[in-house]
């Protein structure tokens, strides 16, 4: 049996995990610092969305309060050398969108901040994750979550010319960054060629 997601009370609430009354069973749960922020009193209903990950000799319920979060954890542990304990050391630093905008634009300092994560592993999760970032949610990174008209066109337009969708976001959030006075399409897609020519 694999649990997807548990209702009951919070029963008690410690550093990195809670335990959840369902029915009078109680639920060993661990939980990102994100989630403990988000959670009710001690005592109130909680639902969580649960990993359950089984291993052969043990097995681990980690609870978050979105699904979003929970993808973005099942994400992570895909990654060769990120276990459950650093992946929730990310999420705790890191909401979702700040993951796909880190993962997006290559910026593994902000990564290392979390506990357990060395350069090594960021690196790995960066190269790992970079053509998988869309399915986090299947949007833009942070930077382009409300894209303008001009970058929606221009996103279109390189993605017609055949780059991949992590590839031609990465260079227009670059180029909308280093060009805030709102640049038609043609010119966000001039200059984002630019940028994609010199790292192919």
């Amino acid at each position: 049996m694999i649990i997807a997601k548990l209702t009951g009370i919070l029963d008690s609430l410690y550093d990195g995990h809670l335990i959840l009354d369902v029915q009078g069973v109680g639920y060993w749960v661990q939980v990102s610092a994100r989630t403990i922020d988000q959670l009710p009193a001690i005592g109130q209903k909680l639902s969580l969305w649960i990993e359950h990950i089984i291993r052969q000799d043990h097995q681990q319920l980690c609870g978050f309060y979105d699904p979003d979060e929970r993808h973005c954890f099942q994400l992570l542990l895909t990654v060769q050398g990120v276990g459950a304990k650093a992946a929730l050391s990310i999420l705790s630093n890191l909401s979702p969108e700040r993951l796909r905008a880190a993962i997006s634009q290559q910026d593994r300092l902000s990564l290392t901040q979390a506990d357990g994560v060395g350069a090594k592993i960021a690196g790995r999760i960066v190269l790992e994750l970079k053509d998988k970032i869309f399915t986090l949610s299947g949007s833009l990174p942070i930077q382009l979550a409300s894209p303008t008209s001009a970058i929606q066109d221009a996103l279109s337009g390189l993605l017609g010319l055949g780059y991949s969708k992590a590839e031609a976001s990465l260079a227009l959030t670059k180029t909308a960054q280093e060009n805030p006075n709102n640049p038609t399409a043609e010119v966000l897609i001039r200059l984002s060629l630019q940028k994609l020519s010199k790292t192919s």
